[in-house]
């Protein structure tokens, strides 16, 4: 859109090859002559009720006047959306922000841009509910303000799509996005409302495309329909509920046992080792069970050898950065990878973090312990 002094000149030129004089278009708007003056040297602008009124006596359109190309707005959206995407892969989540919050403000109502940035804040926001200890309450966090800013703010942009949006694919996933923000920011009753006026599993693209698609196309949505299923499947028993009363559905000892089947599902899945984001779910298996054997069994053997498998699975997953295809037969032939991540999201500093854990401090001295340690700040880079 043009600036106050070009909209003048344009406004200008379109009534002189109108052949209209200032005085006629002065008295077609119920304006003075001054009014239309000071508007064509950029003094001053026509009010909003007025624009439509103009844009009829010069016979242009709204677009036209103000200068806007609509489909030049729409190329460089998309360019800075896959840009901003292409910087939030690569883990470069700074730029990306700052990308994006340009963006916003020359296409406020730009819907592709608000939905990318919720995705940012999720990524920014330094927590993860599945790296939190459950049982101690404890968040494996480094700055829970960050975070609570990250997640006021993807609320506030979904509250946009939601009320303003005619997209149902947008506003599906502002819902989404409403859901995890108000489930970790502890407001979970307000997740649940959202969640009960979301469409069920049977209904949903993955779902419909399995069952209607065409060739390719639709093994391609089986795998993706089966992907959501299985991931879905371990996170459900990855959760220990906590009921009112204080008390967890899972005791310690069973929630390792449930993570020993996470394991062995995945390995029977995957009989090539492709774990591809698998690794992620793998890492927190390994870890509950290292976690049980530490606390309960001060078996120093069995902590070792999940801490290093989770260690290993963090290693693979960060090599993730590679796009490669699935060989084992369950995802055969689907692409994975091309993500990045950096910094204190590397599933290898939460590695770190989780074992300065006291519970660890009967192997603390342990040669394996020890070079476990380096390994994982190599790594993560510190």
């Amino acid at each position: 859109m043009k600036t106050i002094k070009n909209l003048g000149s344009t406004i200008a030129k379109l009534r002189k090859v109108a052949g209209i004089t200032q005085e006629r278009l002065a008295d077609q708007l119920g304006v003075s002559v001054s009014a239309v003056s000071q508007w064509e040297n950029g003094r001053t602008m026509p009010d909003l009720c007025t624009i439509p009124i103009l844009c009829h006596i010069l016979k242009v359109s709204s677009d036209e006047l103000l200068e806007i190309n609509r489909e030049q707005d729409d190329a460089e959206i998309k360019r800075i959306d896959v840009e901003a995407k292409h910087l939030m892969q690569r883990a470069h989540y700074a730029e990306a922000e700052e990308l994006l919050t340009n963006a916003l403000v020359r296409f406020p109502g730009s819907y592709d841009l608000m939905t990318t940035m919720m995705t940012l804040c999720h990524c920014v926001a330094p927590s993860n509910p599945q790296m939190a200890d459950q049982e101690s309450g404890k968040e494996h966090s480094a700055n829970a303000s960050v975070k609570e800013k990250y997640l006021h703010k993807c609320i506030d942009l979904a509250q946009t799509i939601i009320n303003e949006c005619r997209d149902s694919s947008s506003v599906d996933y502002a819902r989404l996005m409403l859901c995890y923000s108000y489930s970790l920011l502890g407001e979970a009753e307000k997740a649940i409302a959202i969640a009960q006026d979301m469409p069920g599993m049977t209904v949903c693209r993955e779902a419909l495309l399995s069952t209607f698609g065409r060739d390719r196309d639709r093994y391609k949505s089986i795998q993706s329909e089966m992907v959501l299923h299985v991931k879905s499947l371990c996170t459900m028993l990855d959760c220990n509920v906590r009921f009112e009363d204080g008390s967890f559905a899972y005791t310690r000892a069973e929630r390792a046992a449930l993570a020993q089947k996470v394991i062995d599902l995945l390995h029977v899945l995957f009989e090539d080792g492709d774990f591809g984001l698998f690794h992620d779910t793998l890492i927190l298996a390994h870890y509950h069970i290292a976690h049980f054997t530490a606390c309960d069994e001060k078996d120093c053997e069995k902590t070792l050898t999940h801490l290093e498998e989770a260690a290993n699975h963090g290693e693979a997953f960060l090599k993730n950065e590679k796009k490669r295809t699935h060989t084992s037969l369950f995802l055969r032939g689907q692409e994975y990878g091309g993500i990045r991540i950096k910094g204190q999201n590397k599933p290898t500093a939460f590695l770190l973090e989780i074992m300065k854990d006291d519970c660890f401090d009967f192997v603390r001295k342990d040669s394996r312990f020890t070079d476990l340690e380096k390994r994982l700040r190599k790594t993560t880079g510190m």
